[in-house]
């Protein structure tokens, strides 16, 4: 399989839901995951009318040759875009127990311990000193991705025959030198160039909520990357030889996945977390329907080999399928 990384820049703010907070207005997060992102490109695909392509890349997906990552943030320095990856589910026991300490230092520890217990995201290129340092004690100090601001702004509804009711919305503003990245998995380049093709095409409309609004509009951040082992940059190198990696101690997956019962043992041996998934469905001619609620095991989580996923059909008596993606995309993790 091939890979290509591309870089969504947004021109307006954004308002990606939170479903593990039910997924009200005034709360947002900048997770933008796999499955919405791959409902996006079905919308898309039928808001144009291409029923086929709809079909082929709902199959070529099922079948493997289309694999989707969770969006993750990269911030550019001196013209160079540093990567961040999930910070891994994984708890690693000590190499060796930890000497006396003074009470400053261990002051020192027990705040190093709560930042890394809030940090979300590893850049690629300290990925392998941090699984280093789950193992030695040491709370290293890592790069934090420095996206933008996040505001709540005050709107107000209007209907017809009704008085001006106002509600707020949490928004994410993402500055002029971040953004966030994809990975596209590919088996045949003409699909992975459909499928770019379909993204530039959707960041006109936008992605995540409110786009009625203006919300989620994006372009291109320079020109996608053809992945290979030389790299255009740091990350990007480093990145790719942890997606080829096929000898790891564990493979962390990049995209909510939903294994299948055959694979429930190697989850149950795994270090992961759950994730609740939701929304609604809006049949042409129809009054919105909310989706039924299903718990995806979330990026970052760590298994010892992987797991393939599926496609599910979560359509609940709506009139046509109505797909949730949880393929599996990996990186591998030596200890």
């Amino acid at each position: 399989m091939e890979y290509i990384l591309y870089f969504l820049q947004f021109d307006t703010p954004v308002h990606f839901g939170c479903g593990e907070e039910g997924g009200k207005l005034e709360k947002s997060t900048l997770r933008y995951r796999a499955d919405t992102l791959f409902s996006a490109l079905c919308c898309e695909m039928v808001a144009v009318g291409d029923v086929d392509g709809l079909v082929s890349v709902y199959e070529k997906a099922s079948r493997g040759h289309l694999l989707f990552s969770d969006l993750f943030p990269y911030v550019k320095k001196d013209d160079e875009p540093h990567l961040f990856l999930p910070k891994p589910i994984l708890t690693i026991e000590r190499n060796e127990k930890e000497p006396a300490a003074s009470y400053q230092q261990f002051k020192t520890k027990a705040t190093q311990q709560k930042s890394l217990k809030k940090m979300e995201y590893v850049r690629v290129s300290e990925s392998v000193d941090y699984l280093k340092s789950l193992g030695s004690g040491y709370y290293g100090d890592w790069e934090r991705p420095d996206t933008g601001q996040s505001h709540m702004v005050t709107r107000v509804h209007c209907s017809t025959g009704a008085d001006p009711l106002p509600y707020y919305v949490h928004e994410i503003t993402l500055s002029n030198e971040a953004g966030l990245y994809g990975i596209l998995g590919y088996d045949e380049e003409e699909d992975g160039d459909w499928i770019l093709a379909l993204l530039e095409q959707m960041g006109v409309s936008g992605i995540g909520g409110k786009r009625s609004s203006g919300y989620g509009k994006f372009h291109f951040d320079d020109d996608p990357i053809y992945m290979d082992q030389d790299g255009c940059y740091t990350d990007d190198a480093v990145l790719y030889a942890l997606l080829t990696a096929d000898d790891a101690t564990y493979y962390m997956n990049l995209s909510v996945l939903l294994p299948q019962a055959e694979d429930l043992p190697v989850v149950q041996e795994g270090q992961y977390t759950l994730c609740k998934r939701s929304g609604f469905l809006t049949p042409e001619g129809m009054t919105a329907a909310k989706k039924e609620d299903i718990y995806m095991i979330q990026a970052g989580s760590c298994f010892s080999r992987k797991i393939t996923g599926q496609i599910a059909d979560v359509s609940s008596g709506s009139l046509h399928p109505v797909w949730r993606y949880g393929k599996g995309l990996y990186v591998g993790l030596s200890l």
